[in-house]
């Protein structure tokens, strides 16, 4: 007790809110626009497919965010007991509006480069369901890497082979799987080096520091050794 009295000037509060204990992982969209976690899926916005988003999982919910750590969706969590579950937002599946899902489809394609946009616009002229094959084909970022995709899509509008099946083929002759880990580690590595590099800390000089060490004496409760003005 003698000496929780002399500790108790120095002692600081109790945080005014839990530590933030929330278990934070990467998962890809599937083709069905789910994201899993312990063999359950909880959905996202269906154009998110073949991404890899950061998923926060508290003890009650499962939050899901782009790539730019917004919030894009939040579930309530299945219980540990449950497998092959889903949670489903009705406004994450594809709404009726066809031509506002081909605009997005085109985006996504976009973001891969020239020839997959040049892959798609072909796709959806000359195959009957396209837009459908489309989500497929951006299904398959979850099991090759990018650039493997990058190179299917120019061999096939080499050959003017557009379809979901071609894309396949191609990717299974010539690419290689990645494990799960793989593909977690490398696309989380590269999306956290993007975060970082958008608003880099520089260190701060030493002489910033200088009047901590003056004040040290006043901060452990020993009596000032400077003088007062007369």
């Amino acid at each position: 007790m003698d000496l929780y009295q002399d500790e108790l000037p120095h002692l600081l509060p109790l945080p005014e809110k839990p530590y933030d204990t929330a278990e934070v992982v990467y998962r890809t969209v599937n083709p069905e626009g789910f994201i899993s976690y312990l063999q359950n899926f909880y959905s996202v916005p269906w154009q998110r497919i073949g991404q890899l988003l950061p998923v926060r999982i508290t003890e009650s919910e499962v939050i899901v965010y782009d790539p730019d750590i917004r919030e894009m969706a939040r579930h309530e969590r299945l219980p540990a007991s449950a497998t092959g579950k889903y949670r489903t937002h009705h406004e994450h599946r594809p709404g009726p509006d066809l031509r506002r899902k081909q605009e997005l489809l085109r985006q996504r394609f976009e973001e891969l480069g020239a020839e997959a946009v040049s892959f798609f616009d072909q796709l959806i002229r000359t195959r009957r369901f396209g837009k459908d094959e489309a989500v497929r084909i951006l299904g398959l970022l979850s099991t090759f890497h990018q650039h493997d995709l990058v190179a299917a899509f120019q061999r096939a509008n080499r050959y003017r082979a557009f379809s979901f099946p071609a894309v396949e083929r191609i990717l299974g002759a010539s690419a290689q799987p990645r494990s799960a880990l793989e593909s977690i580690d490398n696309q989380a590595r590269q999306h956290l080096d993007e975060l970082l590099r958008e608003n880099p800390v520089p260190p701060r000089a030493t002489r910033d520091y200088q009047p901590l060490l003056e004040d040290s004496g006043d901060l452990l409760g020993e009596p000032s050794t400077k003088e007062e003005p007369q």
